[in-house]
């Protein structure tokens, strides 16, 4: 997989290194309530065009954030745009994992950066 730094080196990772963990105890927590999900959509700030790199496929998907939202928020526009479940998304920039929680201004994307995004697979066994 070809990820990059906010440089523009390019790194070359083997996929097992971005395998899924087997070893993790969920949380859970008030603000995972269905309040959470009602978030809203406008979430203030600057609108800006990002692309999204794929695990799965390698193709860039460009679509419109705020920078005034959460990246929960833009990962439920990229499921949208793409039909992937948000719980199966993680955002990595600029060597950095993006938590949902986190405002997108926070992690200071601006039009044309490239976050990349891995993709889970839906049949995890455990073996």
């Amino acid at each position: 997989m070809d990820c990059y730094d906010e440089l523009g080196n390019r790194y070359q990772l083997p996929i097992y290194c971005l395998s899924v963990p087997i070893n993790l105890v969920e949380e859970t927590n008030e603000s995972e309530s269905p309040a959470a999900e009602s978030e809203p959509w406008s979430g203030g700030g600057e609108e800006i065009t990002v692309k999204f790199r794929l695990s799965t496929s390698g193709k860039d998907i460009k679509v419109a954030i705020r920078t005034g939202e959460t990246v929960l928020t833009s990962k439920k526009r990229l499921q949208i745009a793409e039909g992937i479940d948000p719980s199966r998304q993680r955002w990595y920039f600029g060597g950095r994992l993006l938590h949902d929680k986190m405002k997108v201004e926070e992690a200071k994307l601006q039009t044309g950066f490239v976050v990349q995004v891995v993709v889970t697979p839906l049949n995890l066994s455990s073996t």
